[in-house]
Parts: C-alpha cells; sequence; structure tokens
C-alpha cells in the first residue's frame, strides 16, 4: 500500500505564523493554487480513495485534489491538526509574552506538555495513528490512498513511522501544498518521500517557528 500525505494549502494564518490549531480558517488564494498543483501530481499516481481531515483548510484542499481525481473526500477527524487550545490565533511571539511559564514548560517537553486547554504533540500522535490504522484496515495491498492532513499531524505521525522522538518534531518541516509519501510492506510501514514540494517550491511563503 502506497499512502500520500498532503498538507492543506497556505491560509492567511500561515502568513502571519499565528497558530491555527483546530480553527476553521480558509485557503487564501495561493493556498487554493498549492491544492490545485497538488492535485496535478497526484493524477499520475492511480490513487483510488481520499481522506481528509474535516477541518475547513484542509477539506477545502480535498476538495480541490479530489475534483481532479474524481474522487469524493471522506473525512477522517482524527486527522485533525493538533488542538492548540489558548494558543489559537496567536503568534510564538505573543505566545511567549503571555505565558512565559507555560511556554518555559513547553521548551523543556514539547512533546508531552498540554497546550493550555488543547492536546499534547503525544496525544495527537496516538490520534493520527488510528487514522493511519483505519486507512490500513479499509484497503487492500496494492491501493494507492492520499490523505489530506495538516504539518503537525503529518509530523507527529512520520515520527512514529521512523523512530523519532517526538520531542524532535520540531526539526522536520513540511511546506503547505507538499507530498510525503508511506509505503506499507512485510515490514511494516516505511517513510519514502518528505515534504516534496517541486510542484509548489517558488509558492511558499510561510516561516515556520
Amino acid at each position: 500500500m502506497r499512502l500520500i500525505l498532503v498538507r492543506h494549502g497556505e491560509t492567511p494564518w500561515n502568513v502571519t505564523l499565528q497558530y491555527q490549531g483546530q480553527a476553521n480558517v480558509p485557503l487564501n488564494e495561493r493556498g487554493r493554487e498549492q491544492a490545485r498543483r497538488a492535485a496535478q501530481r497526484l493524477q499520475a499516481y492511480g490513487v483510488s480513495a481520499l481522506y481528509s481531515s474535516d477541518l475547513a483548510r484542509a477539506w477545502e484542499t480535498a476538495e480541490i485534489v479530489g475534483a481532479a481525481l474524481k474522487l469524493t473526500p471522506e473525512p477522517l477527524p482524527q486527522l485533525r491538526e493538533i488542538d492548540v487550545g489558548q494558543w489559537e490565533g496567536l503568534t510564538p511571539e505573543e505566545l511567549y509574552r503571555r505565558f512565559p511559564d507555560h511556554m518555559a514548560e513547553y521548551r523543556r517537553d514539547p512533546a508531552r506538555t498540554v497546550r493550555l486547554g488543547g492536546e499534547s504533540y503525544a496525544q495527537l500522535q496516538e490520534r493520527a495513528l488510528v487514522a493511519l490504522n483505519l486507512i490500513e484496515e479499509r484497503h487492500r495491498t496494492d491501493a494507492v490512498i492520499a490523505a489530506v492532513s495538516h504539518g503537525g499531524t503529518i509530523r507527529a505521525l512520520l515520527c512514529h513511522i521512523i523512530g523519532l522522538d517526538l520531542g524532535n518534531f520540531g526539526r522536520m518541516w513540511l511546506d503547505n501544498g507538499a507530498l510525503s509519501e508511506l509505503r506499507h510492506g512485510r515490514n511494516g510501514w516505511r517513510l519514502m518521500r518528505f515534504n516534496d514540494n517541486a510542484h509548489v517550491e517558488e509558492m511558499i511563503a510561510e516561516g515556520g517557528e
């Protein structure tokens, strides 16, 4: 089985570096073009099923991809981004100014620190693995599946696949509209491609943390 993970297209909050979490922020026009270009890349792979987070930015990306592939996206809430609680709408600079004690705790243990009123990265990873197992159970071993999700969710999942401690998730980066590919064989899941952004390389505006 091949599973191609697509990070959603860009939103206005990606540009301003505001934490989105599970807020329903729509794509901007560049994000829609990133989704169209991702769809063009995916047309060559014979994708037979399309899953998506049900958050607005991922779902809009999936609808654009699905129209190109002639597939109807299937919502999979486990693919949602991490719930950031009170971080929502804030920039990193604002977070450190408003919640210095909490952010000091987060820096000490980024994987297990629960966002104020939200989730931890460890909880996100557990949820993402539920989605991966559901997809694996539903499809043939030779199927090619696409799933639209979020930067945090995809990184949490890939940390598990490659055995990387979640404390290092911030050393990985995914561009909006980029593809990452997993393949499942005799030895389980393997990472084949990460942050393949060739189709959107000149359209990357987000600076990251």
